[in-house]
């Protein structure tokens, strides 16, 4: 292998941060419990970065809300293509659905979780309920 470049990858559960410069970070994240569709049970939003996913093998759904969500909010799901990238613009509420031999890539501002950018909402039962039957049907 060449010592020009760097070869990144990762196997395990979970996420990991592959590649951070300290102005943008690449993650890897494959199945984990927190994102079973038997688990789903919230949606994070980025008040000041987009960030972008892409499916690498495997089979992932991105659940998504507007910025103005409240309880009552029904919940689109995103089912995600191999090899194709989706920008999700700031303020966007989400999430993701892994099968657990999904390898999905995701990169964003090295800083998202820092500084207020982040936050989590909790879904109500009527909203975990709908979101799982789409996924399940998605996936």
């Amino acid at each position: 292998m060449s010592d020009l470049i760097q070869v990144l990858s990762y196997e395990g559960e979970g996420i990991d941060e592959v590649y951070n410069n300290g102005t943008w970070l690449l993650s890897i994240k494959n199945w984990r419990a927190t994102n079973d569709v038997e688990n789903i049970h919230r949606l994070e939003i980025h008040h000041t970065t987009d960030q972008q996913f892409m499916l690498i093998s495997g089979k992932a759904c991105l659940l998504l809300a507007p910025k103005g969500m409240d309880g009552e909010t029904e919940l689109e799901i995103q089912p995600l293509e191999i090899g194709k990238i989706y920008n999700l613009p700031v303020e966007t509420w989400f999430n993701n659905v892994l099968s657990k031999d999904c390898k999905l890539m995701y990169c964003e501002n090295a800083d998202a979780g820092e500084n207020g950018n982040s936050e989590y909402r909790e879904l109500t039962p009527a909203q975990i309920e709908a979101v799982t039957k789409k996924v399940r049907a998605a996936m």
